[in-house]
């Protein structure tokens, strides 16, 4: 496939750039004054409108594979990286949210202390710095900078990488806040341009249910419904979010986080649309696509004049970037001020230091893991079938049970847990027909075994 700048007006490289510059500008910034509750929650005076545009681009992230599972699949795209992560979030905010903002803690392993002691905080920042690393991002942005610019991958990598992280350094979640409302408005503004575009030039849907399949317009996308309804589990991972609960700490008003939530998942729903609506058209207008990870962007180049085709770009870099500084603080700070620092009286200019020393470790450990994997959407099952199980119900019955689990039983239902999972998933590449043992998935694995550990009754002496 020929690369995007033999085929681009120069025009279209002013709208990508100048969002780096601004970018990168507006995240170094910092406050005189800054405290390690300032870095890491803003010393708790996000707004609701700022919390709304902020949340909403920083777990939206994931546009390359969105691209790549709407041209393969259609409005399946909807079912199942739509409605059950509204749905996850919406519980999130009715059950978690203001229980979390009202305990004034700073992060879940602090719940999980409070609650089970220091070594089950430690596993469980272990586990959110193994969840939050953004190397699926990073090969998002990976790629979309080699196509652009015809660079070897690893370049543009490295690149991508430097650019989207190094203000994390100084800024802390004031600088990604910042960044994340000039993100926001770029990445709509750049998709409702596309769709105008494509209603304009093609027609609506009549001409879509001409020229797609007919499978593509159900909600499994002709995959089976199992491969659907994994993904359902997958996203419970929702409620012990590492992004919701800092930015539930970082919220002035308790009470102003339900319904910024409910806002913020009425964008998300409209974003779906615009995405899926855009997979559909790339799916009936390129249907012999190559490769579908670049779906979005070869659409656009067929699609949008000069100037236009720039935006767009910008969109689906704001897209990605807006992820990638969010989850690297955030892999940082678990690191850094959760398993570092727990447990010992540290400065905050220690805390401060060690959380930047998180994020270096996190950028360089996702900046390898992007280096040397395949697929977008593989990575983020594979995450996901592993982490939700270790957190997922110890999260819970710290915030709700009235008699939690001893200390050693929600350390050993996190490790094994999560250890089993990750075993089922390699389960492929020994089993003769490539699939996993017994045709489980790994996440449901996972979640049987932790909760056989943690709900099993104590045998009596």
């Amino acid at each position: 496939m020929e690369g995007g700048l033999a085929r681009i007006s120069p025009l279209d490289l002013l709208a990508p750039g100048a969002l780096a510059i601004l970018t990168f500008a507006l995240g170094a910034v910092r406050k005189r004054k800054s405290d390690a509750a300032e870095f890491l929650i803003m010393g708790r005076t996000l707004s609701a409108p700022a919390f709304v545009l902020s949340i909403v681009c920083s777990w939206y992230g994931g546009i390359l594979g969105v691209s790549e599972y709407s041209y393969r699949f259609g409005l399946s795209n909807w079912f199942v990286f739509g409605i059950p992560y509204y749905l996850h979030a919406l519980l999130f905010a009715i059950f978690f949210a203001r229980r979390a903002r009202r305990s004034g803690l700073m992060s879940l392993p602090d719940r999980f202390e409070h609650v089970y002691g220091a070594k089950a905080a430690r596993v469980a920042a272990l586990v959110i710095f193994l969840s939050a690393m953004p190397a699926a991002y990073l090969m998002m942005l990976g790629k979309l900078g080699a196509w652009l610019l015809d660079w070897p991958y690893w370049l543009a990598l490295l690149a991508g990488t430097a650019l989207s992280t190094l203000y994390i350094f100084t800024g802390g979640l004031r600088g990604v806040v910042r960044t994340d409302l000039l993100q926001f408005g770029v990445m709509y503004a750049g998709f409702f341009v596309m769709v105008g575009f494509l209603f304009a030039g093609y027609g609506g849907l009549p001409f879509i249910r001409a020229t797609v399949a007919p499978e593509l317009l159900s909600p499994t996308g002709g995959q089976a419904l199992s491969a659907i309804v994994v993904w359902y589990f997958i996203a419970s991972t929702a409620l012990v979010e590492p992004l919701f609960y800092e930015r539930a700490y970082a919220m002035k008003s308790e009470r102003a986080i339900l319904p910024s939530m409910i806002v913020a998942i009425l964008f998300w729903a409209l974003f779906d649309f615009l995405t899926t609506t855009t997979g559909l058209y790339a799916r009936a207008l390129l249907p012999s696509l190559a490769d579908p990870v670049f779906a979005f962007p070869e659409l656009a180049l067929r699609v949008l004049p000069a100037g236009f085709f720039g935006l767009f770009l910008a969109a689906l870099l704001a897209t990605v970037a807006s992820t990638i500084d969010a989850y690297t603080l955030i892999a940082g700070a678990a690191l850094g001020r959760d398993f570092l620092s727990r447990g010992k009286p540290h400065t905050d200019n220690v805390i401060k230091r060690n959380v930047q020393i998180g994020i270096a470790i996190a950028t360089a450990c996702a900046f390898l893991l992007a280096l040397f994997s395949d697929s977008i959407i593989t990575l983020w099952h594979a995450v996901g079938s592993i982490t939700a199980p270790a957190l997922l119900l110890p999260a819970i019955l710290a915030w709700y049970s009235k008699h939690p689990p001893s200390s050693n039983r929600v350390v050993t239902s996190m490790l094994a847990s999560g250890c089993t999972a990750l075993i089922w998933r390699l389960s492929p590449f020994v089993t003769s027909d490539g699939s996993y043992w017994f045709s489980i998935e790994p996440v449901f694995v996972g979640l049987a075994l932790s909760a056989v550990i943690l709900f099993t009754p104590r045998s009596q002496p």
